[in-house]
């Protein structure tokens, strides 16, 4: 949430702005309680690397020149005045501004490269979760690419007889090969999907079409639909919807809801196994998306662990899907909750921005 707001021009300016009031109360309350020029140094040197911390390297130049001035007017002799007198107190009050500089700088730089190592140890993550769902949906992805092969088999069969007729029949094998190119794009679409989910890339955020991605999505998990017999309700009307988003990671969080909702419905019997997917924009700029289920619904008693990373209410569940699409959608600028399902069954829905390029 700090890195998120860091990024914003005026968080900075504010951060500036209440640092330099800060250190110029605190220098205030410093001297009125006898503290020396030695001690002064101490002490703001030691608010400046504190409030550096939540800025950047230009925040923490102003506030080391900012201190450098509090120094001068609180407690460098003839006081409550910007003169310095004493040549010792130049010298020192130069090296107290290099040495803020330095600490304040050498502060910002780790803090940085441990938000980078963070923001790595982040997307491995949720790569790994991605290749094992990937693992999980086997079953699924093995019979969505039986059907193509399997018509490919076919489909070559018939054309070689409609050639060896005689006389060849030439318009039925050009209609055969029209089938045989559409099942292998058929396959290579399957498989150039799950080969792009388990890529290992940096996120890279772009004009996203909602139906397109999402339909991707399901042609993955079509064959787990199908043989659990879940009817699927899509409620995409809009065929243009456009977010900014990382289209991998976008693509990985509706993975995760539409599993969760799968393995929700595989145990209903007394009532029909319904998934609901739907987009639609909101007032806010944002597309709202909605992933909903007539399973069981969610326990009440768990209902404000369920985004923690490592709790799972499954028996072979790792508990990090919910944790990463939070984190994924979060980090896209939406926000990701859970309520019940009217009348049954559970929904979950995330907002994204609108793309306006």
């Amino acid at each position: 949430m700090i890195k998120k707001l860091r990024s914003q021009a005026w968080f900075l300016s504010a951060v500036r702005v209440l640092g330099a009031a800060t250190l110029i109360l605190f220098s205030y309350v410093l001297a009125s309680s006898g503290f020396d020029f030695d001690d002064g140094r101490f002490w703001l040197l030691a608010a400046v690397v504190i409030a550096s911390l939540l800025g950047d390297y230009v925040t923490s130049v102003a506030l080391s020149l900012v201190a450098v001035g509090c120094l001068t007017f609180f407690f460098a002799p003839p006081t409550f005045s910007l003169r310095v007198e004493q040549e010792e107190d130049v010298v020192a009050l130069i090296v107290f501004l290099a040495t803020s500089i330095a600490i304040t700088s050498l502060a910002v730089k780790v803090r940085r490269i441990s938000e980078e190592e963070l923001l790595q140890t982040r997307a491995d993550l949720a790569r790994f979760a991605r290749v094992a769902m990937l693992g999980e949906l086997t079953a699924s992805i093995a019979h969505e690419l039986n059907q193509p092969l399997a018509g490919l088999v076919s489909s070559s069969n018939a054309c070689r007889r409609w050639l060896s007729n005689q006389p060849p029949n030439i318009d039925r094998a050009n209609q055969t090969l029209d089938r045989i190119v559409r099942d292998a794009d058929r396959a290579t679409t399957v498989l150039e999907r799950v080969r792009s989910m388990a890529n290992n890339r940096p996120p890279r955020k772009l004009a996203v079409n909602v139906r397109e991605a999402v339909a991707e999505v399901i042609l993955i998990t079509r064959g787990d639909i199908e043989r659990n017999q879940i009817t699927l309700e899509s409620n995409i009307v809009d065929d243009v919807i456009l977010v900014w988003a990382d289209r991998i990671q976008f693509q990985q969080v509706c993975l995760n809801l539409i599993v969760n909702g799968i393995e929700a419905l595989k145990n209903v019997v007394s009532s029909p196994r319904t998934l609901i997917i739907g987009a639609e924009r909101d007032a806010d700029n944002h597309v709202t998306i909605t992933v909903a289920d007539t399973g069981a619904g969610i326990d009440p008693s768990s209902s404000g662990k369920i985004f923690d990373a490592f709790f799972t209410s499954k028996p072979d569940g790792m508990g990090m899907g919910l944790a990463i699409s939070r984190s994924i959608i979060e980090a896209h600028g939406g926000r990701l909750w859970a309520s019940a399902n009217v009348p049954r069954g559970a929904k979950f829905q995330f907002t994204m921005p609108i793309y306006c390029g």
